[in-house]
Formats: C-alpha cells, structure tokens, sequence
C-alpha cells in the first residue's frame, strides 16, 4: 500500500488531491392471476327506472364499452349477470292495449327476482358513497415488488417480482424470479437474501417481458411500498430490452410509505409526544428545540434498544452508507475497495473507469462546477493519474492508494448498521 501511495505522489508531482446488483429456481408461482374483466352489470337503480311497456321482448345482452353503464339501448343484466325481459312497443298498439298489456307484462314475463330488485333495491338520490371495500370489489388492484442486483437503475437488474391481485390475504399472486447478466452487490443482498446460485436456471426478464406487461395493464389501481423505487427498476429493464416501459399514467398509484408520512408527521413536536410523552411548549425557539431533541433522543435511544452503543454505530444506523463515504457527502463512496461515483449520470461506476474512459470529460465539468472541495480534490487527482497510464486497470491502485492517503480509509464500522437493524 506504501509502494502504491509513493507511486501516486510522484505521478502527481505533487499534493494536488482528487481522486453498484440483486437470482435458483424456476419462477415461484403463488397461483395464476385472475384478470378477467367482470361482465358490465345494470345497476339496481337502472332496473327500477325501466319503463314497462304492453309488448315484452327477450333482448340478448352484447358487449358494453364501459363498466358500470349500460351495454346497450334495449339490453339489460341482472346482476347476477342473466339477461332481464325488457318490455318494448308494439308499433300497432293503441293507448288502452298499452295499459292492458302493461299489467300482463309485469305479472307474467318479467321475472319475479327482477321485479323484487326493482321494487326494493333502487337506490335513493341521496345515498351514500362506496366504501373502499366496495371500490376494491368493482377494480383491479395490484399490490407488487421488486428485489433487485442493487439500486442503480442504469446498471443493476430486478431478480425477483413479487405481484398480488388485491388486498385480501387470499388474494391470487405470483412470484417470479429473474437470472441477472450483473453480480448482486453485497448490500442487496443483505437486505433480501437472494444469490446468484439461487437464480441459475431462471429466465432472464427479457423473456418473460409480456408476460409481466399483461398483468400491469390489466390494473387500475397500483400499490407498492416506496413504490417510486420498483416502478423505475421495472422501466430500466423494458428499456434495457428496447421496449417501451409499463405505461402507469393512467393508473391510480398508492405508496403506503409516503401515505404513512402523510398521516403520522415527523415534527419534532410529534417526536416530542411519542418519544418523551407529551408535546413540548415555546417550540421553534432555538433553545426550546434544542432541549426538545436532547429529550427525543434519548427516548429514541430507550425505545429502540441502542442504549449500550457507541456514537458510531448510532450515526452508521442513521445513515448505512454512510461509513462508505469518502468526506463528509456521499459524492464519493468506497466500494470494495474502489473509489466509486456517488452521483450523477455515473453513479455507481468507478472512478478510475470514468477517468480513462471516452466520458472523462464529466470529471472535468465537475471541476468547474459548485461541488464540495474534496470531491474537487479527488476529481482532479483521478484524472492527472489517468493521464499518465495505458490502460484503466493500471490507475485503479494508484488512485485509491492515494485517496486511502488523504482522507483515510475505509471504516471498519461500515458492518455495524447491518448488526444494529438484525438485533432490533
């Protein structure tokens, strides 16, 4: 590592400073989907606003063009989807045979159960709206996931898909589960468990592209968790393919992570009355907020377990990148020992890939733009030590030597946040 550092600071001449994967069995199938659109059904409402007329004629039900109104003039379903007699003119027929005929129509050829719903099940002007229960009943709700080789939508890949038709516990879902080109980065695979020997065998998700579009389009209401995450990852991989992307602009998306931050604020006042017990007086004055979140913390420290540890381990808990950090922000991040990107339209590569490559360029701009100083630092630095060597490989020691030389290298606590989250 010395020979490496001493290597950098003579190409260098100097103290100019500068310098992402979620695959093994066939798919998982929970039971097929159900999407088959439900029949268009006539309100009760609509078959007690029939007019009966003298002539009775048994009129076949055809296709509707929209759920929840009529098929067509003359045609209408009960609702438990049989055909209902629906009484039409008789051209031939006079004002007196109309209302002699009106009676026989009502007593003989309309059904007894239709007549009972007209009678009894019309609904008032005034009631009341559905309830979601309801809604659900008459929608297509899908409920799904994604586990993935990481989170770089440019280069990671989904692995697994999770999908459920409803919310109801025996509601029908499937799961698949996909072979990556790409390796599984190290911290997806600590959160969801999956590895590349699990997915041997499995089809690529270019493969079974229709097959997950078919039921994507099939549904009204999307639900997910942090759903922005698992709908861009799903984009990446029909693009990737040279398809276009899952079209969710017309659907209803619901995200139960941002609804939760919706419904229970995270002030500090909220903090205040969940942590400490109750909500605190003279808050947004700076003396009265600092105190307020001496107190929250140590509630927090109570309440979730962590009073035995270390201020470190605390502070990787709150931020689990953050000891992969090269400086205070995550411009710059440590990646098996690699100086890796941490934004931009690179993030996820390599530095020394990006500083020998035909897109140099982008380190450049980074010079002349408003970034913090040691990302300006280590910038600079990759690419003065790129300059000088033929291939990429040969500047990857050599820059990471050096970063390792001015800013330290990486923490040894990078582990703690995966035991902290496992024992609480």
């Amino acid at each position: 590592m010395a020979a490496a550092a001493a290597l950098a600071e003579s190409m260098l001449a100097g103290p100019t400073g500068k310098a992402h994967g979620e695959a093994a069995k066939a798919a998982e199938a929970g039971g097929q989907l159900d999407v088959a659109r439900p029949a268009p059904q006539a309100s009760a409402s609509e078959l007690a606003a029939e007019s009966p007329a003298p002539v009775v004629e048994l009129t076949e039900p055809r296709a509707g063009r929209g759920r929840g109104k009529r098929a067509n003039r003359g045609a209408a379903v009960s609702l438990a989807g049989e055909p209902v007699l629906e009484p039409v003119m008789d051209r031939g027929a006079t004002t007196a045979d109309a209302s002699e005929a009106k009676n026989e129509a009502n007593s003989e050829a309309v059904p007894a159960a239709a007549r009972e719903l007209a009678l009894t099940d019309a609904a008032p002007a005034d009631a009341a709206p559905l309830t979601l229960g309801e809604q659900l009943a008459n929608m297509r709700v899908v409920v799904f996931d994604v586990e993935t080789t990481g989170t770089d939508r440019r280069n990671d890949q989904v692995i697994e898909l999770g999908v459920q038709t409803g919310l109801d516990q025996l509601a029908n879902g499937r799961t698949w589960r996909f072979r990556p080109d790409v390796p599984i980065h190290p911290g997806a695979q600590a959160v969801h468990g999956i590895s590349m020997a699990e997915l041997e065998g499995c089809p690529a998700f270019r493969d079974c592209l229709d097959e997950v579009a078919a039921v994507f389009e099939r549904a009204e209401v999307i639900i997910g968790y942090n759903i922005a995450f698992d709908i861009d990852m799903l984009a990446a991989e029909y693009e990737r393919a040279g398809r276009k992307p899952i079209d969710f602009s017309g659907k209803t998306i619901i995200d139960a992570f941002r609804l939760w931050q919706q419904c229970e604020p995270r002030s500090l006042q909220h903090a205040h009355q969940r942590f400490v017990g109750d909500r605190f007086t003279a808050a947004h004055s700076a003396s009265a907020d600092v105190a307020a979140t001496g107190r929250v913390l140590t509630g927090m420290l109570r309440a979730f377990g962590l009073e035995q540890q270390d201020w470190v381990a605390i502070a990787g808990l709150c931020d689990p990148q953050r000891a992969t950090w090269i400086g205070p922000t995550r411009h710059l991040r440590w990646e098996s020992g690699v100086v890796t990107l941490g934004f931009g339209k690179h993030a996820g590569a390599a530095l020394h890939k990006v500083a020998h490559g035909p897109d140099r360029s982008f380190l450049r701009w980074v010079l002349d733009r408003d970034f913090p100083p040691h990302v300006v630092e280590i910038c600079r630095a990759a690419l003065e030590l790129a300059s000088r060597v033929a291939q990429a490989e040969d500047v990857a020691e050599p820059i990471s030597a050096w970063v390792r030389e001015r800013f330290g290298a990486p923490s040894a606590a990078s582990a703690a946040p995966a035991a902290l989250s496992a024992a609480s």
